[in-house]
């Protein structure tokens, strides 16, 4: 092909992508409905669109409303259109849709629809970051507080890629703090996402050590995996490019950092599927894993030395033996269970960084502590 039909044909896909983008937009209303799936054939794409509410209350029915991908062969389109009362809207495209030469892929497609959608996910490891006393800091001090955080959360994104660990960090911000999670889904995903956990605080204590106290924050963390939506925030009259979170999962970690105390690193207990026959985690072997993968950032340099080591470990108050799990009330009622977790990071020619809170610490910690057992837990 000549480049002038490179060229052409480059050109026809913009233009096709801006006409989808507008379209979807035109019928998305600023939220008032959003994509519940879409189909193509040819150089025609279908999409049906719904309220939120009425999406949501058929995904029990038909979870893949707001379960993985929202491509769908021709049938399952013409199911969900016929489930939601919907009638499909379609438009002609300037290319064909596909994966031979010269065609356009689905997945970009699908990247843009995604903007319009509510999504959930089953299973995801999310940490919550948040500054002690921030709101006691002068304006000034918060701007560089919550900068010296983000340049933590990149550069922790940036090692672990640079190291073959794959990794995208999303996050959204709570105002004193952040959200963070891996884009990536599935039990590697979600370790990498606890290496990230330990390399940001890792940057974070390295860099309160040599700079000014007020404008590198105190954190304190906490760390589960579980489910949740996700959904585009409009800005402005368009839907965001990165999305926000909420569910169970950042329930619980809002629930279990509201107790923790300054410094002090939460995991929560869970169980984590898999997938396929190979049957569950738990918080305990999730550690153990995540141990045996951060063997392979030896060398990484962590403040200018060289990575020699990561080591997770839960604590038990002094006069126990055992693993201990802290059990956090909450003002509706509910328990949330959570382990303490003490960290040593080793470096070349450098004392180990101790990050997190040691048992003899944990005096203002008001959670009940009790013994953990991890084959009860597989068993639930």
């Amino acid at each position: 092909m000549s480049e002038a039909n490179v060229a052409r044909q480059q050109d026809a896909v913009r233009q096709g992508m801006r006409e989808i983008d507008f379209v979807l937009h035109s019928s998305w209303r600023l939220g008032k409905t959003i994509v519940a799936g879409w189909t193509h054939e040819g150089g025609r794409a279908s999409f049906c669109f719904c309220e939120p509410y009425t999406v949501l209350g058929s995904a029990e029915e038909l979870p893949r409303l707001v379960r993985g991908r929202r491509l769908m062969d021709a049938a399952s389109f013409a199911e969900t259109c016929k489930l939601l009362r919907a009638r499909p809207l379609t438009m002609d495209l300037p290319f064909t849709i596909g994966s031979a030469k010269g065609e356009v892929n689905p997945l970009q497609i699908e990247t843009l629809v995604r903007r319009y959608t509510i999504s959930a996910t089953e299973s995801r490891a999310v940490i919550l970051f948040d500054i002690v006393s921030f709101s006691k800091h002068s304006p000034l001090e918060q701007v560089a507080q919550l900068s010296s955080l983000e340049y933590s959360i990149n550069s922790a994104g940036k090692r672990l890629n640079q190291a073959g660990l794959r990794t995208e960090l999303a996050r959204s911000t709570v105002g004193d703090g952040f959200y963070v999670w891996n884009r990536g889904e599935g039990p590697d995903a979600d370790l990498r996402s606890w290496l990230a956990l330990l390399l940001i605080l890792s940057d974070n204590a390295l860099a309160r050590q040599k700079g000014n106290a007020k404008l590198v924050p105190t954190l304190r963390a906490a760390f589960t995996v579980g489910s949740h939506f996700s959904y585009h925030q409009v800005e402005g009259t368009t839907p965001r490019g990165f999305e926000y979170i909420v569910g169970e999962v950042t329930i619980t970690l809002a629930r279990i950092i509201a107790k923790a105390l300054p410094g002090q690193i939460l995991i929560g207990q869970f169980l984590r599927e898999l997938g396929g026959t190979a049957g569950s985690i738990e918080t305990y072997g999730f550690l153990a894993k995540a141990e045996q993968i951060a063997a392979g950032l030896s060398g990484l340099e962590v403040g200018h030395a060289g990575l020699l080591g990561l080591r997770s470990r839960t604590t038990s108050p002094g006069d126990k033996s055992g693993p201990t799990v802290y059990r956090i009330g909450d003002k509706h009622g509910y328990t949330h269970q959570a382990f303490n977790t003490r960290v040593t990071v080793e470096r070349e020619n450098c004392e180990p960084l101790m990050l997190g809170l040691a048992s003899g610490e944990l005096a203002g910690f008001t959670a009940e502590h009790a013994p953990y057992d991890a084959k009860a837990a597989l068993k639930r």
